[in-house]
């Protein structure tokens, strides 16, 4: 039985630390970005994603606020609330990772 709550605090702890979505910043707007694939092919077509920021929202890794944001960098998402749908466009970032 103990073994059983240590594995699942451990899956727990794992799973809380992944971000909804890793991807590139493609456009960057006054209160919003818009993110795509990391790594596209260019010959598929790949969803893009408008991701909404406020003054709640976190950074981290190599900026500090959304005006150090640039297109180009590499991001990871953590979304507020994605309701029902599990759905990231439109919706509010609570912390954005630069690599």
């Amino acid at each position: 039985m103990k073994k059983l709550i240590v594995y699942s605090l451990f899956i727990v702890l794992l799973l809380s630390g992944c971000s909804d979505f890793k991807g590139r910043v493609l456009e960057m707007k006054e209160s919003s970005i818009v993110v795509g694939t990391d790594d596209p092919d260019p010959e598929t077509t790949y969803p893009t994603y408008e991701i909404l920021i406020d003054d709640k929202t976190e950074f981290t890794g190599k900026v500090d606020e959304f005006s150090d944001l640039k297109e180009d960098s590499i991001v990871k998402l953590w979304i507020l609330d994605k309701g029902d749908s599990n759905k990231i466009d439109n919706k509010l970032a609570s912390k954005i990772a630069v690599e």
